[in-house]
């Protein structure tokens, strides 16, 4: 039941193990927290925007409308329209023009309705995808962050060399530095293979853009847009006349034709109004992990090839399915609920490792207050954000506020158990705060499946915090409150 390895090489490992974690878990944290909150990243969307209509049905004279509408609003044609179908994950139709940030919703006759909006949402998933820097070195520095999780996920291993035999183990009574190693290691066992898939995969799609620059760097003359070509196929060099109709009922049957399991999930109109326009529909396949494969048509409806992207080289195929398998967008809620619950064990998988450190250390510093201030102030930062989205503000400027109070109070206090009772309780109270305001402002929206549930998953979280803080208030101040009352 114990893993050979010699005493010196545990030791080292456990060394390598601790310094890294020390180094990129604050790090870590953020991405692990978000990453989980952006595994539901539609439902959010749908529930900062509860009253726009949901549909799944939609029409080609819908579609051609709505296209028609937005290259009308601009002064200069976009290279790409995307027109995003309803499906049951987001089931509303609405338009985004490539390039910028302008997408609207598109009402059943075909009109641009009400502007996509959704900035908390998008704010956890930038926080997630870049921290909020400048997008390509945000990216790459998370690419970074997935590889040195790929490193602590397997120098942990080497670290624990009877790891199989305490799989199974938890002390009973178990409390302080106890409980923490249990936690620790119970929650890194089971969930090993899903933290490497997600940090391979996080690794990945961070990091891509650096080895595609240096693959064409060696071999391609710094020509990235072949590389690019190799990995996920390469555009057509359409020709069409310029006054050929838009007809995507024809392309749609056709596609149905074609693939009768196919789901679309969005149409992108291409070089519109010039030589090279046509027609990509990126649809779905049943039992395939790819993002989708695109299907390509003239103007008029006429099939011209796919891009091979489930059926090509199988880098491609493995290339493609990356998002997907990241992300958890398969298999519908109970994969999204598996995600959500492993990612959550991720996070704190991160936050016990930093607490065992920090217990083993003989003498307790101001780490101490600021990491305990950066575990619960995250969080409670999200929920201010989202309270501030709400009412029209940036969501940015709330999460910032919202860690700065809780890093400042730590150091005042000095006091981690305090802070930590302070924190929850501020979180739990928020929690209730942005429930009622979006209960205020919209209603219970009883057909709106996905805003009746984050409005109960917020009312549970809100329970759990104020639960946790009741319990573990000393005695003595319980005392000193019932008197008070």
């Amino acid at each position: 039941m114990k893993l050979a390895f010699s005493s010196r090489a545990v030791k080292r490992s456990l060394q390598a193990h601790s310094i890294m974690g020390l180094a990129v878990g604050a790090l870590l944290y953020v991405v692990c927290l978000t990453g989980t909150l952006t595994v539901f990243y539609p439902h959010f969307e749908r529930w900062e925007q509860p009253r726009i209509a949901e549909r799944l049905d939609f029409s080609p004279t819908q579609l051609r409308d709505a296209a028609d509408a937005v290259l009308a609003r601009l002064a200069t044609p976009p290279e790409t329209l995307y027109l995003v179908l309803p499906t049951a994950l987001m089931p509303r139709l609405h338009i985004h023009a490539g390039g910028s940030e302008e997408e609207w919703f598109v009402t059943p006759e075909g009109e641009l309705g009400a502007a996509v909006a959704a900035p908390w949402s998008q704010f956890v998933q930038s926080l997630h995808v870049r921290l909020q820097l400048p997008e390509t070195w945000g990216v790459i520095l998370v690419g970074i962050a997935g590889v040195l999780l790929c490193v602590l996920l397997l120098s942990g291993v080497l670290a624990h060399p009877s790891l199989v035999r305490d799989a199974f183990r938890w002390r009973s009574g178990a409390s302080g530095r106890l409980f923490q190693v249990d936690l620790h290691n119970r929650l890194g066992v089971w969930g090993l293979p899903f933290y490497l898939m997600i940090a391979l995969t996080g690794a990945f799609m961070g990091l891509a853009a650096v080895f595609y620059s240096g693959y064409a760097a060696v071999l391609y003359q710094g020509d990235r847009q072949a590389v690019y070509d190799l990995v996920y196929g390469a555009d057509i060099k359409a020709d069409q006349p310029l006054d050929v109709p838009l007809d995507l009922g024809r392309a749609l049957k056709q596609l149905q034709a074609r693939e009768p399991a196919a789901e679309p999930i969005y149409i992108a109109l291409q070089y519109m109004r010039t030589p090279q326009q046509h027609v990509e529909i990126a649809a779905i396949l049943p039992g395939r992990l790819v993002y989708s494969e695109i299907y390509r048509f003239t103007l008029d409806g006429e099939y011209i090839n796919h891009q091979a992207l489930s059926d090509g080289p199988v880098g491609r195929q493995l290339a493609y399915s990356v998002y997907r398998l990241h992300f958890g967008q398969f298999g519908g809620w109970p994969v999204r609920l598996g995600y959500g619950l492993l990612g959550l064990g991720l996070t704190v998988l991160c936050v016990s490792g930093i607490n065992l450190w920090l217990m083993k250390r003989p003498d307790r510093t101001w780490v101490n207050d600021i990491w305990m201030a950066w575990v619960w102030g995250c969080p409670l930062g999200l929920v201010v954000a989202a309270i501030a989205a709400l009412y029209g503000h940036s969501p940015w400027i709330g999460f910032l506020l919202a860690l700065w109070m809780a890093l400042g109070m730590s150091l005042f206090l000095c006091d981690e158990a305090r802070v930590k009772r302070l924190l929850i309780g501020s979180l739990g109270s928020m929690l209730l705060t942005i429930l009622l305001t979006h209960l205020l402002r919209f209603g219970l929206m009883l057909d709106n499946s996905a805003s009746l549930a984050v409005n109960a998953a917020l009312f549970v979280a809100a329970g759990l915090a104020g639960f946790w803080v009741v319990h573990s208030t000393p005695q003595h101040l319980q005392n000193v409150a019932k008197s008070s009352l």
